[in-house]
């Protein structure tokens, strides 16, 4: 699947932050805006997802040519005191993705994947990780289709996966 020329990728900046924001809850709430997050388990993902954030570990997707975002992929790294669901190990970041609801299905989720994954390889890192929740067949199909490798099951219906660099 080609991608429609009127996107343009670029890496996150520091003024991106609140957009990464808005993925995180996006992320978490499987892009079903109607739904709000239970708390606890919410403010515990955005400290990780969003609180390690580092803009120069991420990709930014615009989609028109007043540059409205579309969504987003970043790393994080994770130690064994503060980490995702998708966790592997210190050396290993892990990836958190999102694409705007109306922008689903189109191939950008996967060029999203590619390009983040592009960017922790040239950084010398030798893998990335990532979880998805088993109600999610569809993602966990482009994650395999994407070279990432079952990990292990995880809490609350979540599986890790992991993709290996130069292997």
């Amino acid at each position: 699947m080609s991608i429609d020329p009127k996107f343009s990728f670029r890496e996150t900046t520091d003024a991106d932050v609140t957009y990464v924001k808005r993925l995180n809850y996006l992320a978490d709430v499987f892009g079903d805006e109607t739904v709000t997050p239970e708390s606890g388990e919410f403010l515990e993902g955005m400290s990780f997802y969003v609180g390690k954030w580092d803009p120069e570990n991420g990709i930014l997707v615009n989609d028109d040519d007043l540059d409205n975002p579309a969504g987003a992929a970043w790393y994080i790294f994770g130690d064994d005191g503060h980490h995702g669901v998708g966790y592997v190990g210190e050396d290993i970041p892990e990836l958190a993705i999102a694409v705007e609801t109306r922008y689903q299905r189109n191939g950008l989720g996967a060029e999203l994947l590619r390009r983040a994954a592009d960017l922790a390889e040239q950084r010398g890192c030798p893998g990335i990780s990532l979880c998805v929740h088993n109600d999610n067949p569809g993602a966990r199909r482009l994650y395999e289709r994407e070279g990432f490798e079952l990990v292990g099951e995880r809490e609350e219906n979540y599986v890790a996966m992991k993709r290996t660099f130069g292997a």
